[in-house]
């Protein structure tokens, strides 16, 4: 085996880091549950205000995602299914969506992928104040008390999200 030259060593570990990052974004990993969810208020693509003080009593998914993201575009219509069949039952659904390039492409891309619950724009800080997110989609589960009964790093599988939505809803 050819020896690797001492320079070619920080872009190996480079690449293998990048590497390790990207797998770690997408493979579904279970976060820390029964914190309390950060208060935020936004204005929805609409124009209307999403804020977590009226969500009170609710069941709410908090999805953060981008339109450039396959994983969160695979999980999408997981999410309107759900709140199709349990919004009124309960669940409020928040995309946050992470796109840094503006509402036009967000907007453009909701209506192909007919997106059935309020997406709101995020930011650095709003994804610091949910204890930081390390890869899309990440979704939060809360519960009716706005505590985070469970958390997903990467695509969740949607039997066991469906499941753990139903439980809390009741």
């Amino acid at each position: 085996m050819k020896e690797l030259k001492h320079c070619q060593m920080p872009a190996l570990l480079g690449a293998l880091f990048v590497v390790a990052v990207l797998a770690g974004c997408t493979a579904p990993r279970d976060g820390g549950s029964a914190s309390d969810v950060p208060q935020f208020s936004f204005s929805s693509l609409e124009g209307k205000t999403v804020a977590m003080k009226d969500l009170t009593n609710k069941v709410v998914i908090v999805d953060f995602w981008a339109t450039w993201c396959a994983p969160c575009r695979e999980e999408i219509p997981h999410l309107n299914e759900l709140y199709s069949e349990l919004k009124g039952k309960g669940l409020e659904i928040v995309g946050i969506s992470m796109d840094t390039d503006g509402t036009d492409g967000v907007k453009d891309f909701a209506r192909e992928f007919r997106i059935q619950y309020p997406i709101v724009m995020g930011d650095e800080k709003v994804a610091e104040n949910f204890g930081g997110i390390i890869g899309l989609p990440t979704t939060f589960i809360i519960d009716r008390n706005g505590k985070v009964a469970k958390k997903y790093i990467g695509l969740p599988p949607a039997e066991d999200m469906r499941k753990i939505v139903k439980e809390l809803v009741g």
